[in-house]
């Protein structure tokens, strides 16, 4: 009998320059790249068991979607020491681009970044 298992699952996402986009994602969010040389127009990057890949496009349409209807939700442990480490990166973003920690009424402490494309990150942790 044969075996099934779903073992990952990975967004991609429209960026309008993946070497800007690359920056941002190692020098401010610690993702590490995966398999990637100049030039090329698609990147897989992980930090922890998180994993995200970026697709350069042109493309108006999938461009407006990143920045209006893509949003990513990344579960962390430690969540406030998470943002403590990330916070002389992240307060340098430009105005609207990060909300600070925050608990939702439904039980989860969380804080969001926008990147430089409009995606919008989601880290969250149950408190």
């Amino acid at each position: 009998m044969s075996k099934d298992t779903l073992l990952d699952a990975i967004a991609i996402i429209p960026v309008a320059n993946i070497d800007r986009s690359l920056a941002f994602y190692r020098e401010v969010l610690g993702f590490a790249a995966e398999g990637y040389a100049p030039g090329d127009s698609f990147v897989t990057l992980r930090r922890g068991g998180a994993a995200i890949s970026l697709l350069e496009s042109q493309d108006p349409a999938s461009l407006a979607a990143t920045a209006n209807h893509i949003s990513l939700h990344v579960w962390v442990e430690g969540l406030d020491g998470l943002y403590e480490a990330l916070r002389p990166k992240l307060e340098s973003l430009p105005e609207g681009s990060l909300r600070p920690p925050f608990n939702q009424p439904y039980g989860v402490r969380e804080f969001h970044v926008k990147d430089p494309d409009g995606c919008l990150f989601f880290f969250a942790e149950r408190s």
